[in-house]
């Protein structure tokens, strides 16, 4: 999951959890660079590098580069101990933090770890894994971490361990690509921006889902815009002209949105869903279980 940042990403993340979760999936929703917005739209307090539940079926926990840094080592050498001593010292910790792209490659590889990761019958751990990735330009440069990181380092370790991530992530059967946008102009405008920008991933694009999507104010509008004609303002008293344009405001806004729909789906050969526009911004499992209503199909 990722767009542009301030569109919901992560409310637009936890809305498809809590639908496959309805459908009986078992779902991780994994937060990037130590981000815990998820455990609070749940009702719960902190966030981990571990999974932790918040909510029937939905489990969550947030990567940082140092930790997974320290999982993927330790994976390698098995030792505690030896891993403090050789790479926790004021020689290694900034080599680390200076290799180019090794900080989203390790959270494209925990996420391909965690991917692996079976129940005691042999199933996998999590039907569905979600990655609230970070905003367009970094989501990018994660996304082409593992292929800068094969052409740093030709052999080894590290290029092998790139490569396993790539493959992964471009084998279009198991991951996807879902955008986050808004109605306005400049936000559809970056959205097609980022598909463009996505060059070999642009097939991963299973959807885009149009965020904080204003309804239709009058059914038919038809019915609005046959009485604003007859309508003059400067007979109108205020209240009744602070009603007209608030009227009008969301007759343009729904116009918007609809435009912004079509423009979308002309570039993106991929389903373009809506999410309401809510009254709260302090959303709760009540409000995400309203979204999540609204994504049939998805």
């Amino acid at each position: 999951m990722t767009g542009k940042g301030g569109v919901g990403k992560t409310t637009v993340s936890a809305s498809l959890a809590v639908k496959a979760a309805e459908d009986g999936k078992r779902v991780l929703i994994v937060e990037s660079n130590g981000a815990a917005r998820v455990p609070k739209l749940f009702g719960k307090k902190k966030s981990s590098y571990t999974p932790i539940t918040v909510a029937p079926n939905i489990q969550t926990l947030s990567i940082t580069a140092k930790e997974a840094i320290e999982d993927y080592i330790l994976l390698k050498i098995k030792v505690r101990a030896l891993y403090k001593l050789v790479f926790q010292n004021r020689v290694m910790e900034p080599f680390l933090s200076a290799v180019p792209g090794l900080h989203d490659l390790v959270h494209l590889g925990k996420i391909h770890h965690l991917s692996l990761e079976e129940r005691s019958d042999g199933s996998p751990r999590w039907d569905i894994i979600i990655f609230d990735a970070p905003a367009t330009g970094h989501g990018l440069t994660m996304l082409d971490s593992p292929i800068s990181m094969m052409k740093m380092t030709i052999a080894g370790p590290f290029y092998q361990a790139a490569k396993l991530v790539h493959d992964t992530f471009y084998d279009k059967s198991i991951s996807s690509i879902v955008l986050a946008s808004l109605s306005d102009e400049l936000v559809v405008n970056e959205t097609l921006e980022l598909y463009e920008k996505l060059g070999q991933y642009k097939e991963h694009v299973a959807g885009v889902i149009l965020n904080e999507s204003p309804e239709k104010p009058f059914a038919p509008l038809s019915i609005w815009e046959s009485a604003r004609a007859g309508v003059n303002l400067e007979e109108c008293d205020r209240p009744m002209t602070d009603l007209i344009f608030a009227a009008d405001q969301a007759v343009d806004k729904f116009k918007a949105k609809e435009c912004a729909k079509i423009r979308i789906e002309e570039t993106i050969p991929a389903p373009c869903s809506e999410l309401p526009l809510l009254n709260s911004r302090d959303l709760t499992p009540k409000e995400l279980k309203t979204l999540s209503s609204h994504l049939e199909g998805v």
